[in-house]
């Protein structure tokens, strides 16, 4: 059986979203996947000022590092059934966080889900975040 094709520019849909944190004024995540390579980009806006993630992945589980904005990032993806893994690890000035988002897709391939895991010393959130394809 084929695994999901991720591909496209997905738009965060607020209102069908459930989330623990203060909610972005939008988010984009550009994903460009061709099994195993899969490259994400993600823009969230906050009161206009606006913040660009990229990495580039494999879905064998094999680990990237990575620094965003002061963050070492340690991250790896790799699929459970249909659902991507995103698990990463973030260290900054001594301090350490988990965070594991589980990618799947719905409604005939046109809804992207992420449901997002945080932990770390200070936070602990889960997130369902819903992007409709553009």
């Amino acid at each position: 059986m084929a695994k999901p094709d991720f591909t496209g520019t997905w738009k965060f849909n607020r209102s069908k979203s459930s989330l623990q944190i203060p909610s972005p004024d939008s988010t984009t995540f550009v994903i460009e996947h061709n099994e195993p390579r899969f490259h994400l980009e993600r823009t969230h806006v906050f009161g206009g000022n606006s913040d660009t993630f990229s990495i580039d992945l494999t879905t064998n589980g094999k680990v990237v590092e990575r620094n965003h904005r002061g963050f070492e990032i340690r991250a790896s993806l790799c699929w459970e059934g249909e659902t991507l893994v995103f698990d990463s690890i973030l260290h900054r000035e001594g301090e350490q966080a988990t965070n594991i988002v589980r990618y799947k897709l719905a409604d005939k391939d046109h809804v992207f889900l992420a449901d997002e895991r945080f932990r770390s010393e200070e936070h602990n959130y889960e997130n369902r975040w819903v992007f409709d394809k553009q």
